[in-house]
């Protein structure tokens, strides 16, 4: 990533920031970023992980990432109110999969997160 693209969380600020955004964003967005760090840390550990492995977790990781970044331009980026609303909803469920997806990947992979 360059410079140009900003910080890798920025989406996440800018949806923690947002007036768009309601309770259930803000919640899924701070289990997105708890399973994250929890997932990096545990790669840190004593789990034996070849670096293969971490590239692939990486990797991982990235493509769930981008589906909620994805979700997020689509809210930013839409001006109708009724599909903003549908936007919402995609972003809602982007970031539950992102969180839901990035426990799955620390599980097969040994890591132990809550």
């Amino acid at each position: 990533m360059n410079r140009k693209e900003g910080h890798h969380d920025a989406p996440l600020a800018e949806i923690l920031l947002s007036n768009k955004v309601g309770v259930s964003h803000i919640r899924y967005v701070g289990d997105v970023i708890s399973a994250r760090a929890q997932l990096s840390m545990g790669m840190q550990g004593a789990v034996g992980l070849s670096l293969d492995q971490r590239a692939d977790i990486v990797e991982s990781v990235l493509v769930l990432e981008d589906s909620y970044r994805q979700a997020w331009n689509s809210v930013t980026n839409e001006s109708d109110q009724d599909q903003r609303i549908r936007n919402l909803e995609n972003l809602e469920h982007a970031l539950r999969e992102a969180a839901k997806g990035i426990r799955e990947i620390a599980s097969r992979n040994g890591v132990t997160i809550d």
